[in-house]
């Protein structure tokens, strides 16, 4: 174990290890802090962006606002149980024998530190239930493929209720190794949900961004829903890494970088991953309304733009072919508009897409 300076008035009774780990909490707590403060600062951009919103989408938008606020509501009452257990650790309990380590430990069920687990596992359900329904969305509603992900989801929910039961028990806590582990359990098949779904977006998007490659002859990085930033945020991959490296530290329970691994986990990583199950949604809304993210609408649009060259060998005869295409995926701008290869554009009198007549040479 490396070697940290003691000080001289550090308590007789405690270790080198005991130190390290109370110091990760206080940093734990501060990280914890500034990510809660992300999270304040979304919530505003959000209610704000959604108020402006609300006359052209009244439905949508307050029902929106109710899941943002219901995500900074529980995330303020999680941080704040936080906050009052790192008081009792340090300030009202700092003589509990053993030290703040031991309290933290051992006093672990104290009931408000248990609503705080449980405020953050349902922000877990409804970060997983918007992310379930953006991957459907994404997929243009192929229902077939929600069958894994949900069973998943599904368990998920079902290991967390049982989790919360059990550490709500006295003297119980998620570092022990008790004979049924509800812990793993829940953050495995929740975690394994989130990067499944993750997974799975960001393919989509990928493969959208080929056939629009090809359709509009340009990467698609200028485009608003096809970028890098846009695909991380839609997948919530944010939360994904944070959680992913939880999960391993969690589960190995060994060293790391010298370190007890468990400790390293709950005292920096836990703090940062709960709060960011808040910020991961907030994100994607926020991209929503400002137009930059996957609509009903975009989505139809592109399959159709993407879609025709399919049915170019159907239209040979004619002469041409005849692409939609919406003018949020084009930058008129751009010196690829239009696309290489068209003859002649018309722009529809609703401004909502571009007609392109493309010459195909006949192969007969």
């Amino acid at each position: 174990m490396a070697t940290y300076r003691v000080s001289r008035y550090a308590p007789a009774n405690e270790t080198e290890a005991d130190l390290w780990f109370e110091r990760s909490n206080i940093d734990g707590a501060v990280l914890g802090g500034t990510a809660y403060g992300v999270h304040l600062t979304l919530f505003i951009m959000c209610m704000l962006s959604l108020w402006k919103e609300r006359t052209r989408s009244p439905r949508y938008s307050y029902m929106t606002m109710i899941y943002v606020f219901v995500l900074f509501a529980l995330g303020t009452i999680g941080n704040a149980a936080n906050t009052q257990f790192n008081e009792m650790t340090f300030v009202d309990d700092r003589d509990y024998p053993g030290g703040p380590n031991a309290f933290f430990v051992e006093q672990n069920s104290y009931w408000f530190n248990v609503v705080g687990y449980s405020v953050y596992i349902v922000n877990t359900w409804l970060q997983d239930g918007l992310l379930l329904y953006r991957f459907i969305l994404i997929w243009n509603f192929r229902y077939w493929m929600l069958v894994v992900p949900t069973l998943l989801y599904l368990v998920s929910i079902i290991m967390s209720c049982f989790l919360m039961s059990q550490i709500a028990q006295p003297g119980n806590n998620i570092w022990q190794r008790l004979s049924i582990n509800f812990a793993l359990s829940y953050w495995s098949t929740s975690i394994a949900t989130t990067i499944l779904l993750t997974v799975l977006i960001v393919s989509r998007v990928m493969y959208i961004r080929h056939r629009l490659s090809k359709v509009l002859g340009r990467t698609g990085n200028d485009t608003p829903y096809l970028t890098v930033s846009a695909m991380l945020i839609e997948s919530a991959f944010l939360y994904s890494v944070f959680a992913l490296v939880f999960l391993v530290s969690y589960a190995r329970n060994n060293t790391l970088q010298n370190f007890p691994g468990m400790q390293i986990f709950i005292s920096m990583i836990l703090p940062i991953s709960d709060r960011v199950k808040s910020i991961a949604p907030l994100l994607i809304i926020l991209q929503v309304t400002r137009g930059r993210a996957w609509t009903k609408n975009s989505i139809r649009d592109t399959q159709r733009l993407t879609e025709t060259p399919s049915t170019a060998d159907n239209s040979r005869k004619s002469g041409a072919v005849s692409f939609a295409i919406p003018l949020h995926l084009i930058d008129p701008e751009s010196s690829n508009f239009p696309p290489s290869g068209a003859s002649s554009s018309k722009v529809a009198s609703d401004s909502t897409v571009v007609n392109i007549s493309k010459e195909v040479v006949s192969q007969d």
